[in-house]
C-alpha cells in the first residue's frame, strides 16, 4: 500500500469517526424537549405542498407549536417561512393552521420572507427587540434542533427546544436516519461558515 493511499485510508477513518460523534450528537438533542414559559414561541418552516397544503413536516411543526400555546407555554406565535417552490409562504399556511385551532389573529407574528433557518433566526431577534420580547421556544423537526438551536444562540436569541417529535422525519426510522445524516452535513457547512466568517 503507498503513502498516498494510507494517507487516504486515515482520512477517510477520521471523517467516518467524525460524522458518527457528529450523528449521535444531533440525533441525541432530537429527542430532548426543553418546553419552558417563554415570550414567544418560533415555528420554523417547511416546504408547502401543491394546492397550498402543508406537508407532513410542516403541519407537525405548527400543530407542536399549537399545542405549546394553548398549554400556556407562551402567548404569541412568532411564524417563520418564505416562499418555496409551491405558493403560498410557509408562514402562511402556518397562520391558516393556527386559526382554525383557535388562536386569535393578534397573537400571531409572520416572517414570510426568510429562506434559511439563519434567516429566520436573523429576523425572529429584530422582531424580537421590536416587541421588547427576551425568551424564545424553537420548534423545528427532531433532526434539526441542534442546528437550529446553535444558531439561535449565535443570532442573540435566548431559545428553548420543543420537537415535534410527531414529524414522520422523526417516526419513521429511514426518514430519521436519513434526515439526521444530512443534517450532519448541514451543521458542518455552519460550522465552516461560523469559523471563517464570523458575524
Amino acid at each position: 500500500m503507498t503513502c498516498l493511499a494510507v494517507v487516504l485510508l486515515l482520512a477517510l477513518v477520521v471523517v467516518a469517526a467524525l460524522f458518527a460523534v457528529t450523528y449521535r450528537t444531533i440525533d441525541q438533542r432530537s429527542g430532548r424537549d426543553e418546553s419552558r414559559p417563554a415570550d414567544v414561541i418560533l415555528v420554523l418552516g417547511s416546504a408547502v405542498w401543491p394546492n397550498e397544503q402543508p406537508s407532513p413536516s410542516l403541519r407537525a411543526r405548527t400543530q407542536r407549536a399549537i399545542q405549546l400555546y394553548h398549554e400556556g407555554y407562551a402567548p404569541h406565535l412568532l411564524l417563520s417561512g418564505g416562499l418555496g417552490r409551491y405558493p403560498p409562504e410557509e408562514a402562511e399556511v402556518m397562520r391558516r393552521l393556527a386559526v382554525e385551532a383557535g388562536i386569535p389573529q393578534e397573537a400571531l407574528f409572520l416572517d414570510k420572507e426568510a429562506h434559511s433557518t439563519w434567516e429566520s433566526m436573523q429576523k425572529a431577534r429584530e422582531i424580537m427587540e421590536q416587541q421588547g420580547w427576551e425568551t424564545a421556544i424553537v420548534v423545528s423537526d427532531p433532526f434539526h434542533m441542534h442546528r437550529s438551536l446553535l444558531m439561535a444562540g449565535d443570532a442573540g436569541i435566548q431559545a428553548y427546544g420543543a420537537p415535534a417529535l410527531d414529524s414522520s422525519t422523526y417516526t419513521v426510522p429511514a426518514r430519521r436516519g436519513f434526515y439526521t445524516s444530512r443534517e450532519v452535513l448541514a451543521l458542518w457547512w455552519y460550522l465552516l461558515q461560523r469559523t471563517f466568517n464570523p458575524a
